[in-house]
């Protein structure tokens, strides 16, 4: 077949995927408009957006046959009646309470309006700005949680007081929203809010769900105070009508895309179109948040996109991935519970499934690695789970439904999860769904309460769009203690950081080798210090690594992963080793682009001890090109010595200073690298005689838990030692600590002689007792180790070479090996114990040989 033929075949098949898929629109739009015109028809009935009519009487049977629905029902009560008046008077004060704002004519208020830059992260206006003292804002939510929690209470009671509660306080917001004028007609402009964005998930989303549930209360007559009068009258459908649909075409218009915005803001957009009273034009509405996207929002055939293998979640950092995932659970069992028809959750099924995606990137102490502008403690979304459950259900996905229920039953079983807690009263900017835990539920969760919620994670995992490797490696005595994990990370994506080829430590229980995790949005230490490299464990080379472009001028190279072993989520061929190769081209560096290749290696020597191995090669195309390996570890000190004694080190205040003159602009331009934060610099004088690092934290637990860092002797290197700011993801008693960090730094290229750090994290002595570089002439062929562990000596001999077809041989040692990297152990008075290849061909000991499969290039035998 010839070239051109197979081109022409390619674009034949792009083409029939194009057809495959403009079928299957097509299709969908025609379920979707049969499906609007048979379920809700012409005639209204109301509620319909989170339930219906024909469902109160088996909501019920719920509560009255569980005591968990019960105690939902009865807190959900309380609340609902402290929000109840008590009188007319009662009825005024209330609404009062609320931010309004009074013209001077004396007619109806409106609501104040938070402009002029007063969302997220400004501090220009601190009682209007989201996250400082807000008790306009805090009054307002409360109102409107109150209000829904009522109209679920007149659905679930038919008492008409809490109607009445919940349709003054929704009068009230739609006739002050009518008369206010919106805040302009740009992109993220609001009503309210000159911030769309937070808009829709403070206000947007709240006023039609009361409607929807006080709608029979008002159809019927019902009146509504008005604050103007002081009286009763009637409520003004059309004002309602008006609300609902410029809310509507806030969302199609003036969103953003190509980040996490169309979910966030699609709560106001569902609810407000199932609030449109015109059943045609709910149907129309709906296809937007189906399959057709507008130039501001996103449909969800396009955020799938993003979710294309099970297991796949959503681009951006953990915190915010997890939000998205929950919140597209619950619109797709929001439309599918309306539109049973569309089958979304079929459709879309990798979504739901992504729920559980998380659980196998955290520690064994159930940390997350923050991956740019995220925490590192996410409780477990009960609730999300609930409605992936539902979701399952009424797509007869009996695969998720298994999983989801037994998820749950195990959970309750274990004390885990209470069905009959309620969720506490917050205000953060979402919307409100703390009565789905009530309504939404399957009473009989059916699933296996013996099942393990807890199964054990892969040994590897790869996270493509952070550049993310992870290994681990699990102690059976102490999973929690006494287990490795290594994450090297780094990429472009929405709340990334410029973070160069990062590397994340676990040792005795903790994060102990922790990126800078975040601060303040906007402040100057956030933008240039905590998502530059010199917050992360990283190379920076020529004192210039930098980023350009992407998300807020932080766009740089994704790391690859040049060769893991296990491969991610794959067995590995041997108990006590790992390792990841990966790769970073610091192509927006300042001086000079630079190539950087990192290679960990997590090695086991028993259940309770074990260390890693970090070589970290770097170049660039500059005749003065220099390079700074740094490592942040938590604790109270840092001790640093060589050849056995202290370390002479002098006061270096101007080392990293010349960053500190570069021009900021936020969001624009940074003081690459970021290092000009650091504090207390103090330098050694160059020496190719290595180091040894060791950071002694004393307050996580009740020993002092020590990190031991070994750089052997043979590359010529100065020592620094400093302090960084502090690390929201370290643990908790060093959050607010400055974190103690070292950085090496070699004049001249460190790729054919590379950085190299032996890693032990202990409680007591260390198992490591010498590490020294192998060399081949003047190419680094790797390490040997020596360590003690229960007074035996282990020596292993970890290689470390280029290419997949390089060969080294050591006559002297018996050793020869062709191949990328590969271990030989010895053990004192027994020999041979154990070889292993990661990637290779073969490799020799003495008169034993091991040869690695043809597919995986992997072996390990013991001996």
């Amino acid at each position: 077949m010839t070239a051109l033929t197979i081109r022409q075949c390619d674009e034949g098949i792009e083409m029939i995927s194009e057809v495959v898929e403009r079928i299957r629109m097509v299709a969908l739009a025609s379920v979707l408009l049969l499906s609007c015109g048979r379920v809700l028809g012409a005639d209204v009935e109301r509620p319909m957006i989170w339930v219906s009519p024909s469902e109160r009487a088996d909501i019920l049977q719920k509560i009255k046959r569980n005591a968990w629905a019960r105690k939902l029902f009865v807190e959900l009560k309380e609340r609902a009646d402290a929000a109840v008046p008590g009188s007319a008077a009662d009825r005024r004060q209330k609404l009062l309470a609320l931010p309004l704002v009074w013209p001077k004519d004396g007619s109806a208020p409106t609501i104040r309006t938070y402009r002029k830059g007063a969302g997220l992260g400004n501090k220009t206006n601190k009682d209007l700005a989201w996250g400082y003292p807000r008790a306009p804002q805090q009054a307002m939510i409360e109102g409107l949680h109150d209000a829904i929690d009522c109209g679920v209470l007149y659905y679930l009671t038919a008492n008409e007081k809490y109607a009445v509660a919940a349709a003054d306080m929704l009068a009230t917001f739609v006739n002050a929203l009518a008369k206010t004028p919106l805040s302009g007609n740009g992109w993220n402009d609001g009503w309210v809010y000159d911030d769309h964005l937070l808009e829709a998930r403070v206000l947007g989303a709240q006023v039609p769900i009361i409607y929807d549930f006080v709608y029979p209360y008002l159809k019927k007559g019902g009146n509504v105070y008005d604050l103007a009068s002081g009286g009763l009258r009637p409520f003004d459908f059309a004002a309602g009508q008006k609300v609902f649909k410029t809310y509507v075409d806030l969302a199609l218009n003036r969103g953003g895309l190509g980040s996490n915005w169309p979910i966030l803001e699609s709560s106001s957009l569902l609810h407000n179109m199932m609030a449109i009273d015109d059943a045609s034009e709910r149907a129309r509405l709906l296809r937007h948040f189906v399959d057709k996207d507008t130039r501001r929002q996103a449909s969800l055939v396009r955020i799938y996109r993003s979710f294309k293998q099970p297991g796949d979640i959503w681009p951006e950092s953990m915190g915010y991935s997890k939000h998205v995932t929950t919140l597209t659970i619950y619109h797709m069992t929001l439309v599918d519970r309306i539109y049973p028809d569309l089958k979304l959750g079929r459709r879309f099924r990798n979504i739901p499934q992504s729920i559980t995606a998380m659980y196998n990137l955290k520690y064994p102490n159930g940390d997350i690695p923050p991956l740019g502008d995220a925490g590192r403690h996410y409780g477990v979304p009960y609730l999300a789970y609930e409605m992936a459950l539902q979701l399952a259900v009424l797509n007869q996905n009996t695969e998720q439904i298994k999983q989801f229920s037994d998820f749950l039953s195990s959970s309750i079983a274990n004390g885990k999860y209470d069905r009959g807690r309620l969720s506490p009263r917050g205000y953060p900017p979402a919307a409100y769904q703390t009565p789905l835990q009530l309504l939404w539920v399957v009473e009989d969760l059916g699933g296996d309460s013996r099942a393990n919620i807890a199964p054990p994670r892969p040994r590897s995992n790869h996270l493509p769009h952070a550049g993310a490797t992870i290994q681990r490696n699990i102690s059976r005595t102490d999973p929690v203690k006494y287990s490795l994990m290594a994450v090297v990370a780094g990429g472009s994506f929405i709340h990334s950081h410029a973070s160069g080829m990062d590397m994340e430590l676990y040792g005795q229980g903790h994060v102990l080798g922790t990126d800078g995790g975040k601060g303040t949005y906007a402040s100057p230490v956030h933008e240039n210090y905590y998502r530059l490299f010199a917050a992360h464990n990283t190379v920076i080379s020529n004192g210039a690594s930098a980023s350009k472009g992407g998300w807020a001028q932080l766009g740089m190279d994704r790391v690859q992963a040049v060769v893991l072993e296990p491969k991610a989520g794959e067995p590995g061929v041997s108990p006590n080793h790992s390792f990841a190769t990966t790769r970073f081209h610091d192509k927006h560096n300042l001086v000079a682009p630079a190539e950087h290749q990192r290679t960990i290696a997590l090695i086991r020597l028993n259940d309770e001890h074990g260390y890693y191995l970090d070589v970290f090669r770097a170049r660039s195309k500059t005749p003065k090109q220099y390079h700074d390996y740094l490592y942040h570890n938590v604790g109270d000190r840092l001790e640093i010595s060589s050849g056995g004694g202290k370390v002479e080190l002098k006061a270096d205040g101007q080392r990293y200073q010349a960053s500190s003159k570069l021009t900021w602009r936020r969001n624009r331009a940074f003081r690459h690298p970021g290092w000009h934060y650091f504090k207390d610099v103090k330098s050694s004088k160059p020496s190719d005689a290595g180091f040894e690092a060791t950071f002694i934290a004393e307050a996580l637990g009740d020993k002092p838990v020590v990190m031991q860092a070994w750089t052997p002797g043979g590359l010529n290197m100065e020592i620094t030692q400093v302090e960084a700011p502090s690390s929201s993801s370290a643990p908790g008693p060093y959050r607010k600590k400055p974190l103690p960090a070292f950085l090496l730094r070699h004049n001249g290229e460190a790729w054919s002689n590379p950085f190299v750090v032996v890693y032990e994290s202990h409680t007591g002595r260390p198992s490591v007792q010498s590490v020294d570089r192998l060399m081949d002439g003047d190419a680094f062929k790797g390490v040997k180790v020596t360590s003690v562990v229960n007074r035996r000596a282990t020596i292993q001999y970890v290689l470390m070479q280029e290419d997949g077809d390089d060969v080294y041989t050591d006559q002297d040692v018996g050793i020869t090996f062709k191949g990328r990297f590969a271990i030989v152990t010895l053990l004192a008075g027994k020999g041979l114990q154990s070889m292993y290849i990661g990637s290779g061909e073969e490799l020799t000991y003495k008169r034993r040989k091991l040869e690695a499969d043809e597919k995986s290039h992997a072996a390990y035998r013991a001996f």
